[in-house]
Order: C-alpha cells, then sequence, then structure tokens
C-alpha cells in the first residue's frame, strides 16, 4: 500500500525541525551502502524533534488505519545538495532502536519546497512500474519497506527530508489493507446510520480480525 498525505506537520512541528537543521551538524551518511547524502547528526537534534515526529504520525487517523503503528523509529533528517543521491536498495528488515523494530512501513516526509530544488526524487519499484514522488513541504508517502527504491541525484539545489520507519501490529501488508478497507466502510456506514445493524456488523469483523491477526 502507498498512501500520499498532505500536512502531517503542522507550522509548530515544522518550526522545530527546521530550528533543528538549522542550528544542527550534518555528518556524512556514506557509512551505508549506496548512500551519498548528509544526516543531520543525532545529539544536535534533541528528543523534542523525535517526539513531535512520532506524535504527529502516530496522531493521523490515515497513518492508525492504514498502518496500525506499534512502534516508530527515532526519524532520521537527511540532506541532499547538488551531486548527492542515495542508490537503489531496500531498508533492513530490522533496525535497532533500543530494541529491535521490524521495518513493516517506510516513510518519507519532505521539508523543502519542490520549487527550491531539482532532481532527488524519490523512485519506488511497482509491481505496476516505478513511482516518483516529489512532493510538497510538510506532506508524506508511505510505503513498503521492502520495496526497491532509490533517491535520484539532486542537480541543484538543497532536499531536506524526515525519514522513520513503522512497525504495525499486523505484520502482513495484505491483512492491514483489508483492515484498512474494513474501517473506512465502517466509517462511511456510521456516518450515515451510526446504529445501524450494518455498523456495528463492520466495527465487530474489524474487532475480531485484528484479535486474530494483531502480534503483541
Amino acid at each position: 500500500m502507498f498512501l500520499q498525505l498532505p500536512d502531517v506537520f503542522n507550522a509548530e512541528e515544522l518550526a522545530l525541525i527546521d530550528a533543528a537543521i538549522a542550528d544542527g551538524k550534518f555528518i556524512d551518511g556514506a557509512a551505508s551502502a549506496g548512500r551519498n547524502n548528509q544526516q543531520l547528526e543525532r545529539p544536535t537534534q534533541g528528543d523534542d524533534v523525535d517526539k513531535a515526529v512520532i506524535q504527529a504520525l502516530v496522531r493521523h487517523d490515515v497513518i492508525r488505519s492504514a498502518c496500525l503503528p506499534t512502534r516508530v523509529m527515532r526519524q532520521i533528517i537527511n540532506r541532499y545538495e547538488a551531486g548527492m543521491d542515495y542508490g537503489w536498495h531496500t531498508d533492513n528488515p530490522l533496525m535497532a532502536d533500543g530494541r529491535p523494530v521490524r521495518t513493516d512501513i517506510a516513510v518519507t516526509v519532505f521539508l523543502s519546497d519542490p520549487d527550491s530544488y531539482e532532481g532527488g526524487g524519490l523512485m519506488v519499484n511497482t509491481a505496476g512500474g516505478q513511482a516518483l514522488f516529489r512532493l510538497a513541504r510538510g506532506h508524506a508517502v508511505l510505503y513498503p519497506a521492502s520495496a526497491v527504491h532509490c533517491v535520484e541525484p539532486v542537480t541543484k539545489g538543497t532536499r531536506h527530508a524526515v525519514v522513520t520507519w513503522i512497525q504495525s501490529i499486523v505484520a502482513d501488508p495484505a491483512r492491514r489493507e483489508l483492515l484498512h478497507d474494513l474501517d473506512r466502510a465502517s466509517r462511511i456506514i456510521r456516518e450515515k446510520a451510526p446504529a445501524s445493524d450494518e455498523a456495528r456488523l463492520l466495527m465487530k469483523s474489524h474487532a475480531n480480525l485484528m484479535r486474530m491477526w494483531a502480534t503483541l
């Protein structure tokens, strides 16, 4: 499942992240194979940015419904300047964040206005071909962390983004999509007929599938 979500961060959260970028120190990201970018050094970011990013993601109705997050990795703020890119790769299935996090869903929140840089698109392989994302400031794309993807070379300007990963309480993406569809259908019915048998039946089915598939 691919999601494009507008305005994931509010103005206060964007200002907090902008301040971390302005005050922080970027280090070479080349320690990871295929990566030619810079990352904001974690000690300069502080816990406030981590908390703001995580809270913004877990409060979002669509993310809660479609991703069913149980854990969110501490974010990485990266910077791509002219000539920088990130080659084709898949994300590690497990990442250390105190205890291992299973990377079910990858998240990129764009921090730069797309008119302020050239190139730097996030390219993701899908069953239907390659999808290219260059979204507005504060907009996010969520996609399977198992997908092969890259960041195209930036040819002009500077591209900043927040990246992180979500571990879902339901590991199987097909099951997550089914639960999301049921939740959407349930919300539509509840808006029209909140006390109806149909609304209760959809809510019951969603809850029972969650009991069947959730891993704690």
